[in-house]
Order: C-alpha cells, then sequence, then structure tokens
C-alpha cells in the first residue's frame, strides 16, 4: 500500500507510506531542468516488478528527453538501463506520462517540444505516443513499422489510462482555445498543429475527432486514471478533478469535483484501496527544487 514518486526539480525518487512517512530511494543521474516543464518526469513500475525491480522512469537530460529503467531494492535505488534517447528537450512540452498497458507495452505521452511541425513527422519521437518493449526496443505490431509511433498529431499529451476493454485514453493540453480528452487508436493522427480540439483546419476527414473538449480555463488537463471504467481527469488551470463514466465510446457528461479546494492538480492514480491519490501543483514554475508546497492526498470513492 506505500507509494514511489518522482519530484521534477530535486530529480529525487521517493517512498511514502500508508500514514504519509516518507524516504529518499535515490537521486536519478543525468538529469537536466529546462527552467520550465523538465526535469525527472514520468514513472511507472514494472508489471513483473516482484521478479525484476525495475522501475521506468521518464527525464530531461541535458541534451535530449529520454526513457530510462532503473533497480529499486532494498529501498534503494540501483543499476540502470538506458532505453531510448532523443525525444527533443525545450523548455515546455517534454511529455513524460509512462504507462503500462494490459498488453505488457510501455506507452509513452510526449509533447512537441514547442514546435507543431514535429506532432505531423513520423521520423520525429515529439507530438506523439509511444510505446515501447520492455527491453526499450520497437515492438513487431507498432502501425509504422520500426517506429516507436503508436499515435501522432499531438500537443502536448498529459494523461494516459487504459479502461477494461484494453482501450487507451488520452489527456491533452490545447493551446489556447480546447483541451481534449482522446480515445487513442493505433496509428491515429489527431490533428495537431492544423486541428485544436476541433477548432482550426479539422476538416481532414483522416483526424481522429476528440471525445470530450474544454476551454482551457476550465481544464488545462494532467494526469488520468480509471477506476471501475470510471475516468478521472486531474486538470491545472482549471483546478478540478474531472468525473467521467465511460459509456461505449464515449463518456458520461463531465463532473467536477474540489474546484479550487487545493489549486492545480496534476496527477491522479487509483490507489491500492480502490481510491485515488491526487496530487497537487502550486507554486513551482522553474527548475529550482523544494520550492513548492505540493501535497499528495487520498481521496476516497463511494
Amino acid at each position: 500500500g506505500s507509494g514511489l514518486y518522482t519530484e521534477r526539480d530535486t530529480h529525487n525518487i521517493t517512498h511514502v507510506t500508508p500514514a504519509g512517512a516518507k524516504d529518499t530511494a535515490g537521486t536519478v543521474p543525468n538529469v537536466s531542468g529546462t527552467d520550465g516543464e523538465g526535469g525527472l518526469l514520468g514513472l511507472e513500475i514494472s508489471p513483473t516488478f516482484t521478479s525484476d525491480h525495475w522501475l521506468y522512469v521518464y527525464h530531461t537530460s541535458p541534451s535530449d528527453n529520454r526513457i530510462v529503467r532503473i533497480k529499486y531494492e532494498n529501498g534503494k535505488l540501483g543499476t540502470e538501463q538506458v532505453l531510448l534517447t532523443g525525444i527533443k528537450r525545450n523548455k515546455f512540452h517534454n511529455g513524460g506520462r509512462l504507462r503500462f498497458g494490459p498488453d505488457g507495452k510501455l506507452y509513452a505521452g510526449v509533447g512537441d517540444g514547442q514546435n507543431g511541425d514535429n506532432a505531423q513527422n513520423l521520423d520525429s519521437l515529439n507530438g506523439k505516443i509511444l510505446r515501447l518493449n520492455q527491453d526499450g526496443s520497437v515492438p513487431s505490431d507498432n502501425p509504422f513499422p520500426g517506429k516507436y509511433v503508436w499515435s501522432y498529431g499531438h500537443r502536448n499529451v498529459e494523461g494516459l489510462a487504459f479502461d477494461s476493454q484494453g482501450r487507451l485514453w488520452e489527456a491533452e493540453l490545447g493551446n489556447s482555445v480546447m483541451d481534449e480528452l482522446n480515445l487513442v487508436k493505433k496509428g491515429g493522427n489527431y490533428g495537431w498543429p492544423a486541428c485544436e480540439g476541433t477548432s482550426g483546419s479539422c476538416g481532414n476527414s483522416s483526424y481522429v475527432k476528440p471525445i470530450r473538449t474544454w476551454p482551457v480555463s476550465d481544464a488545462s488537463p494532467s494526469g488520468l486514471a480509471i477506476v471501475n471504467d470510471t475516468l478521472f481527469m486531474a486538470a491545472l488551470r482549471g483546478e478540478r478533478l474531472y468525473r467521467m463514466k465511460i459509456t461505449g465510446s464515449t463518456t458520461d457528461t463531465p463532473k467536477a469535483y474540489f474546484q479550487g479546494t487545493y489549486g492545480r492538480l496534476r496527477t491522479v492514480e487509483p490507489s491500492p484501496d480502490g481510491g485515488l491519490w491526487l496530487t497537487t501543483s502550486n507554486g513551482d514554475k522553474d527548475s529550482t527544487g523544494n520550492n513548492s508546497n505540493t501535497q499528495i492526498l487520498h481521496v476516497a470513492l463511494n
């Protein structure tokens, strides 16, 4: 029932108990901030952790964004393996969310690196959802042979979550008009930069339409979690948690909770007791560690 979390700007991975006691597992090597959104980002635990002890980590380095895996044994970080390099870094839009699918593959959300053209370029790793084997190789059944790309045309991927049917849902930050909730299709093109939500040049029939959109002031979505086929989406600028029951290939009307109560909400994850862990993201807009008042909240579902 304990957990692990990354801190973007200290570059530490920390262990926390259900009682809230914390201890540092270690500092991830070769992490670099960007005076913005880069640093130590996504964290995912191996689906076979009890036998292999791997943690999968997405982080910014001095030259790129990359995905690595690190042994976590006896409460401390150990051996590291670099799995994927060459994801372009920038001050913003680095991406970083990691999620293992029911197929045992690792999915990674990558921002466009503040260059919309990257999102439509299949030779770029940016503006994509990537799919990797656990050893970092390209799965043979990816939609574009020899490429990590699973879907493309994304601006700034934030949340990833799988439902009971094995379908991947994604929360995405828009530019200034609309944020998106997407149901991700293998090889799908989500339209950025021509199309933002349902605005812009969205007439191309090959673009996959979003399931839900919000004005950016109401959302700026971040983390995404699914419990009992109900989506929970954390919102930064919107300062709320959205709840949406999955119905077929869409959702019921989103309902907002905690609006303005805890400030910006960054990450939502299923907790071991059937509830949620919810993190805030307040007071930190740079790459300096220990200058925010971020909290991890435990939320019951009923």
